[in-house]
């Protein structure tokens, strides 16, 4: 191969012949090998996508990829074995020509390493009325993340928790109270706190209406008015709940309890 990543290619398919199976370098290696590496190749794992892209087909046409690349550390590590390219890429491709499977070998994308922080802020109890409905301590009209714990209840060894998320924490907690039939969970939820108070218990809310996460060395808000950032919240706190071990999730999931 020619062109700016032409010595690339040529470095791998020499290390490819001494017998070597695994390699990193360091970018700033590739940039004096190259010539200068763009701003993005600093900043972007995509950069080092085992596809079509002219740098790509540097490794690749050496018959390597890219098997993990550390932005933090600027290093990347390549592996013996061709893989992606683009449908033109894949159609040149020998039919009998013997590749590392794509699957197995976008591990740019498979290196999952996310952190996310939030505070948990005590609401209060739910108390019953005079009419045994729930009352719900008062609660934020915003988007967050609810935990409602089930403790102190008669012969009860370990807190029950549920943890779920909302757009709109005081209408939640209205839907709790007044749930119809229909709404399975709030439904579900509302007869486990009357039990749970039939038994002595107290149940306590605490509530997240802001996180941040972490990610590829960098962290930002989560903007928690989107669904799919509550549900992130949401399954973090699940998870630390799980790996504590001191808890009875109730959420769902009930099977591993």
């Amino acid at each position: 191969m020619g062109g700016k990543y032409g010595p690339l290619s040529e470095r791998l398919a020499a290390l490819a012949e001494s017998g070597s199976e695994v390699v990193e370098f360091d970018f700033a290696d590739i940039a004096a090998l190259v010539g200068g590496l763009p701003p993005s190749a600093f900043k972007r794992r995509e950069w080092w996508g085992n596809d079509s892209k002219v740098e790509a087909q540097a490794w690749r046409d050496a018959d390597w990829h890219v098997a993990h690349v550390s932005l933090e550390r600027e290093r990347v590590r390549f592996e013996r074995g061709r893989v992606g390219g683009g449908h033109l890429a894949r159609g040149r491709r020998p039919a009998k020509e013997k590749v590392v499977a794509a699957l197995a070998a976008e591990t740019y994308l498979a290196h999952l390493d996310v952190r996310v922080n939030a505070t948990w802020q005590r609401a209060g109890d739910i108390a019953l009325d005079d009419a045994g409905g729930l009352v719900f301590p008062p609660m934020p009209r915003s988007p967050g993340v609810y935990r409602i714990s089930l403790v102190e209840a008669k012969g009860q060894d370990r807190p029950l928790i549920y943890v779920g998320e909302t757009d709109n924490l005081y209408r939640r907690a209205g839907h709790y109270r007044n749930s119809s039939p229909t709404q399975w969970t709030n439904q579900r939820i509302k007869e486990d706190l009357l039990a749970h108070f039939k038994a002595g218990g107290r149940a306590v809310v605490a509530v997240a209406t802001s996180a941040v996460v972490e990610a590829l060395g960098e962290s930002t808000d989560l903007p928690l008015d989107r669904k799919t950032a509550r549900v992130l919240v949401e399954n973090a706190a699940l998870a630390l709940i799980y790996l504590d071990g001191t808890a009875v999730v109730i959420n769902k999931d009930r099977g591993a309890e």
